[in-house]
Parts: C-alpha cells; sequence; structure tokens
C-alpha cells in the first residue's frame, strides 16, 4: 500500500490521477484507488456517457425486452464524496472546478475501442438514448423475417441463439470470415459454438465475407440478396454488423504519435504498462485500446487496470523509482463465457493450471439471472441494481 504524505492536505492541493474512459478500465482502477490511493491525490474519471454500459448483455436485450435499464449504471455514487473522486460526462465544454482543460498528474488512457451496434453503443450518452436504440433494435428483429448476422465472434454466435430461441420461426444466417469461431480461444470453443448453432438452426457460413455496400445497409425491411466474397446469395430483410472493433487512439496519437501502433491503431505499452514513448513516462494505457496480448476482455481489462493504478500508487510514494520496481503485466490466459440463450452456455477457463473448454449449462441455469449477472456492475459503483435503483 501506497503511504500518504499528508494527513489533511485541502482539496486545491490535491493533485489529479486522471481516466479517460469510464467502461472496466476505469470501474477497476476506481476500486483500486480506494484501496491504495494516497490522500494526497484525486482520481478523476471524464466519461461521455452519463451512465456505465454493461455491454455482455447488449446481444440479449436487443432480442429479450423489458429489462433494458438494468444495463446502465449511474456513476453518481461512484465515489463517497467529491473529495475522492470526481467524474465528468463532458470536456468539450466548462466543468465546474476546472473550466475546460483538467490538469493531471498521471493519466490512464482507456478511450476502448468502437464496435458496431448492438455489441456496443458508443454513440448514445444518455441512459434514455442507449434504452431507446435497444428498443429500436428489439424493434426490428421482430419486425424482420429473415435476419442476416455478419461476423462470428461473442456478439454474434450469442446474438443469432438469441433469435432463433425467442423467434424460431425466424430465419438466421450467419457470415464469418475465419474458418473457425472464437480463434484467439481453444479449438474446443469453435466446436460446441457450431454444435450449438446447429441445434438451433442457424444457417452457418465460415470462410466467407458477405460484401457491404457503400455506406451500410437500407433498414427499410425489403427483402433483398446480400452477395458473399465467395459467390454465394443471402435473403434477407435485416442485415446487423457483429464485425471487429476500431480502436479510439486518436487523441493519443496527437500527443504522442510514436506510441500508436500503425499496423493496428493500438496504443503500444512497456510491460508496466506505461506507453512506450519515454516523454510520457506518466500516462498508462489499459483496455481495448492497449497493444497487449490479451484477448479484448472485460476481465483482462479489469486486470490491466489494477496493475496500472498500484504503478501509479508506487510512483506517488516514490517519486524518483526506477522502472525494475514497478509491476510489470502478465498476459492474461484466454477466458470467456458465452451466453447461448437462457439455457445454454460455453465456458473456456483456466483451472489448477489447465485450460479447460466445456458446457456450463448447469451452472447457467442455477447461477446466472437474465441479465446476464448485471446486479455487479451495480455493485461496482456503489449503487444496488433494486425496483427503487433501476431507472436512476
Amino acid at each position: 500500500m501506497a503511504p500518504s504524505v499528508a494527513e489533511n492536505p485541502s482539496p486545491i492541493e490535491k493533485k489529479n490521477v486522471v481516466i479517460i474512459g469510464g467502461s472496466c478500465v476505469a470501474v477497476s482502477s476506481m476500486l483500486t484507488a480506494k484501496k491504495i490511493m494516497p490522500s494526497t491525490h484525486r482520481l478523476i474519471i471524464i466519461e461521455k456517457h452519463s451512465h456505465f454500459h454493461y455491454m455482455f448483455a447488449f446481444p440479449r436485450a436487443s432480442v429479450i425486452s423489458g429489462w433494458e435499464n438494468e444495463l446502465f449504471v449511474p456513476y453518481t455514487k461512484m465515489f463517497d464524496s467529491p473529495e475522492k473522486g470526481q467524474t465528468h460526462v463532458e470536456l468539450d465544454r466548462s466543468v465546474e472546478g476546472f473550466g475546460t482543460s483538467v490538469e493531471y498528474e498521471y493519466l490512464i488512457y482507456a478511450t476502448g475501442a468502437r464496435h458496431p451496434e448492438p455489441g456496443n453503443l458508443n454513440d448514445h450518452d444518455t441512459k434514455a438514448g442507449a434504452i431507446q436504440r435497444i428498443k429500436e433494435m428489439q424493434q426490428k428483429i421482430q419486425k424482420a423475417t429473415k435476419i442476416l448476422l455478419i461476423g462470428g465472434g461473442a456478439v454474434g454466435l450469442e446474438l443469432a441463439v438469441e433469435i432463433r430461441e425467442h423467434f424460431p420461426e425466424k430465419e438466421v444466417t450467419l457470415v464469418h470470415s475465419r474458418d473457425r469461431y472464437m480463434l484467439s480461444y481453444k479449438y474446443g470453443m469453435h466446436e460446441k459454438s457450431v454444435e450449438i448453432l446447429k441445434k438451433f438452426g442457424v444457417r452457418q457460413i465460415l470462410g466467407d465475407r458477405a460484401n457491404i455496400p457503400e455506406g451500410g445497409f437500407v433498414d427499410d425491411f425489403k427483402m433483398i440478396k446480400v452477395t458473399t466474397k465467395g459467390g454465394k446469395e443471402i435473403e434477407c430483410d435485416l442485415q446487423v454488423l457483429c464485425t471487429g472493433m476500431t480502436p479510439q487512439s486518436d487523441l493519443l496519437a496527437k500527443l504522442s504519435p510514436s506510441s500508436i501502433n500503425p499496423a493496428n491503431r493500438l496504443v503500444k505499452t512497456k510491460p508496466t504498462l506505461q506507453i512506450v514513448d519515454d516523454n510520457f513516462p506518466n500516462i498508462f494505457t489499459a483496455g481495448d485500446v492497449a497493444d497487449l496480448e490479451d484477448v479484448k476482455t472485460g476481465g483482462a481489462a479489469w486486470g490491466e487496470a489494477d496493475l496500472c493504478m498500484r504503478n501509479i500508487c508506487k510512483m506517488i510514494a516514490k517519486p524518483k523509482i526506477q522502472s525494475k520496481e514497478l509491476d510489470t503485466h502478465t498476459p492474461m490466459a484466454p477466458q470467456i463465457m458465452l451466453y447461448f440463450g437462457v439455457a445454454k452456455g460455453v465456458v473456456q477457463l483456466k483451472f489448477f493450471g489447465r485450460i479447460f473448454v466445456i458446457d456450463w449449462d448447469f451452472l447457467l441455469k442455477r447461477f446466472f439471472s437474465y441479465n446476464i449477472h448485471a446486479s455487479r456492475s451495480w455493485d461496482w459503483l456503489s449503487t444496488p441494481l433494486s425496483k427503487e435503483t433501476a431507472d436512476l
């Protein structure tokens, strides 16, 4: 634990540790900071969304209505008091106490990545706006008769089964550019995913790409034929992109161009999770925007964020600390839980040093809720989920 170097500093004397981005990296950093950050510093999180987005449940919420409000958690009680941290939604306008500029002694760059909707709702800043977008997706799926999903990552796989489970009369086709699903995981994840999709009657096209028109598809529910690079034709009246991510590294690229990997636009890091630019030893990065070996999951981001905050607190306690005294990142073994409808699932986990791929239907039925454990995110942010708090 980093010792405090001042007993009761006034708010003006406090120095800032700033996090850009308010998703899992920010939440994990905040929970660690509450335990070890000295009273000389305060944590400030800059995030455009008014609420934390529990995106792990977005595929299910895009199909099943009535609980969308449980997936957006207010940041208002994230800190015990304003003295221990402040959260700001906008930085393109004046913020009380800061104006349009927030000074920092240390910074964690955690802007994440953009994903196509409904896997992520990047452009909907308010809870009402995000819920409305999910309801619009529900209405589209209800209205469509033949649905094309493009991309066989976790979102595409889960969404395909959710649709077929709740609307078995609808045709669902999943097109994936690779020869197997979940390429970063053991082959068993692919095998079990294929088996479950077949059981639910999802048409699968692997090793092929859908031709996406310039400007994207038009949501007019007219029946069209989408072609693939391999020459196949898919008749459909709704097309949903479930493709990969685009790192949001542009802001840091302006400050430190050398820290951006030109091949993938991810932020290059040192083992300590400081960015590689030696001009900025006080800037760290974690999560989907970081160029790390970890598979991009919430669990990996959580661990990376914890390491960033522990190293920052070490640097606060010992300003002239040597790099070798800081903790270094060890890639997390790829682990994931896939929810295939309300009663089936596949998990890859590390247990006693070995990695296993197993069906987890038994655990899913008994221990996991309809909202895919969204209540935990409310606990993270100090506002337990209830009927009274769900609409905050």
